[in-house]
């Protein structure tokens, strides 16, 4: 049996923790970073999260926990078959911005997993701009 294999990736921005919030939530904004996909929640926690792609490729999940500028936890699945993908996104300010931390828990075999995660995040930090 596969076992949860754990990665973390860290980010700098001089954007807000509400700014950055703003940027983890919204179904227009996501996108832009995460590979197309359109997340869509309520956002509290245990609530369903949706992940829409234009191409019509489509994952389901749950809001694990959701705390407002903090942190954002969720876990994203395809069919019902496919390993699941839990991610975390920790926001830390500070008096010249935030820091911006992905932990990412996935199946071990997923060898690409640098190569697929660290492009999200350089992604969102030219979203939220200089």
């Amino acid at each position: 049996m596969d076992e949860l294999v754990s990665r973390a990736y860290e980010c700098r921005t001089r954007a807000t923790a509400g700014r950055v919030w703003s940027a983890l939530i919204d179904p227009e904004q996501t996108p832009t970073y995460l590979y197309g996909l359109a997340l869509v929640s309520s956002w509290a926690d245990q609530a369903a999260v949706h992940a829409a792609h234009p191409l019509g490729h489509a994952l389901k999940g749950q809001v694990l926990c959701c705390r407002l500028e903090q942190r954002l936890s969720y876990v994203l699945q395809g069919a019902a078959d496919d390993p699941p993908v839990y991610l975390t996104w920790l926001i830390t300010p500070d008096s010249d911005g935030c820091t911006v931390r992905l932990e990412v828990d996935e199946l071990e075999g997923a060898d690409d997993a640098d190569d697929a995660w660290q492009p999200v995040l350089t992604r969102l930090v030219e979203l939220l701009g200089p």
